[in-house]
């Protein structure tokens, strides 16, 4: 859990792999999700919640009953790209009708939804370029877009040990990340004044 002005976040190592981009056409092949520490390091078991197994609408469920999609800060997920799986799963759970938000709802959602984001990260690491700031560029996994493939042929083995691969990557950056800007925060952040009232002085 991550400490802020006196309360800890439940951090959450969180990602889903699908059968392709369009929330409207693919769907949701895994949901996974880890405790993290305070310095983002992985506490407790990894949790792979299977399409195969469970089917879709089942593994979008658990995901919902952990607290993803509640605007609340009692489930903060910490990842790479989480739009992209925030609004797949949204448009899933709709599909669904595990859930009916109009547009006031989503919009108060993305508005107090805490997360954490590698991707801003990334883009930096690539100098400020989108192109070229995937994960696998800076980190030891191959790139996702062989999941649906892996999906098709039944490698059901094969995508758990990519998407534990892919923790294992994201935290591990994250991790150094949060060290390397740690540092250079701590070297450039000003010192902190209250300026002092004084007794005599006008409001």
């Amino acid at each position: 859990m991550m400490r802020t002005e006196g309360c800890l976040l439940p951090l959450y190592y969180f990602d889903v792999e699908t059968t392709g981009d369009d929330p409207q056409q693919d769907r949701i092949v895994t949901v996974q999700y880890q405790s993290l520490a305070d310095d983002l390091a992985p506490v407790g078991s990894f949790q792979v919640i299977t399409e195969w197994e469970w089917g879709e609408k089942q593994v979008i469920q658990l995901a919902l009953d952990k607290g993803i999609l509640e605007p609340t800060w009692d489930f903060v997920p910490v990842g790479n790209r989480l739009r992209f799986d925030l609004t797949f799963l949204i448009e899933r759970a709709t599909k669904w009708k595990l859930i009916d938000w109009d547009l006031a709802k989503l919009k108060y959602y993305w508005f107090t939804k805490p997360y954490i984001d590698l991707g801003p990260i990334l883009v930096l690491l690539n100098r400020g370029s989108m192109a070229g700031s995937s994960l696998h560029v800076f980190a030891d996994k191959e790139s996702g877009a062989r999941v649906p493939k892996m999906y098709r042929l039944g490698r059901y083995a094969e995508i758990l040990e990519y998407v534990t691969r892919e923790r294992d990557a994201a935290i591990d950056l994250l991790h150094e990340s949060r060290e390397v800007l740690g540092a250079l925060g701590d070297r450039r952040r000003r010192p902190s004044t209250v300026p002092e009232l004084d007794g005599g002085a006008k409001p």
